[in-house]
């Protein structure tokens, strides 16, 4: 597995749904190691976490909030003055294409096959050019999503295609049926990254 799935199974939290869901991980903010130098004690919230998404139109738009290890002042515990991220589950951390524009382009790739037809149908503000470099990584962490999936539930079977895209599309799908945007209830679910 990838680097990124290795580091969300150290943190605790990094992806939540509610603001609700937030004010626990706060509440247990002093409780848990902080993710680089693993002392506890030290974290604190350090502020909002803000950032665009892929409408060129809209403002920025918060993203979720930051954490601090707190290095500041003499204390018992001492931290190491880094911080990070705990992301809303609808983000896709370090990107500006949101979990649901992400789920709406794979969707229309397995149904139009072709990449420039589904970002036209995706209603994306996002540029051709930069959904291939999106479905380029989408292609490369399919094996770290597929693995995780496997933890869930089997894929479905698929003996119409052999393309690899589609059936982790289709598993990703089947494994989180019922839900709006299946990529945004992964990184819920797992606290790793789609990509």
């Amino acid at each position: 597995m990838g680097s990124n799935f290795l580091k969300a199974y150290i943190r605790k939290r990094i992806y939540y749904n509610t603001e609700e869901e937030f004010e626990g991980i706060r509440l247990n903010l002093k409780h848990n190691p902080c993710p680089h130098c693993r002392n506890r004690g030290c974290l604190i919230l350090h502020g909002y976490l803000y950032g665009y998404t892929e409408d060129t139109s809209s403002d920025v738009e918060k993203r979720g909030h930051r954490i601090f290890c707190s290095n500041r002042r003499k204390r018992k515990a001492q931290g190491c003055g880094r911080t990070f991220s705990v992301l809303m589950s609808g983000f896709i951390k370090k990107h500006t294409i949101t979990a649901n524009s992400t789920w709406k382009l794979l969707q229309n790739i397995k149904d139009n096959k072709s990449l420039v037809s589904a970002c036209r149908k995706s209603d994306s503000a996002i540029q051709e050019s930069g959904i291939y470099r999106i479905f380029r990584k989408f292609k490369d962490n399919q094996v770290s999503i597929r693995t995780l999936l496997m933890s869930l539930k089997d894929p479905p079977s698929l003996k119409d295609t052999k393309d690899t895209a589609i059936q982790t599309i289709e598993h990703l799908k089947s494994t989180f049926t019922g839900s709006l945007c299946p990529v945004a209830e992964f990184q819920h679910h797992f606290q790793a990254s789609f990509f």
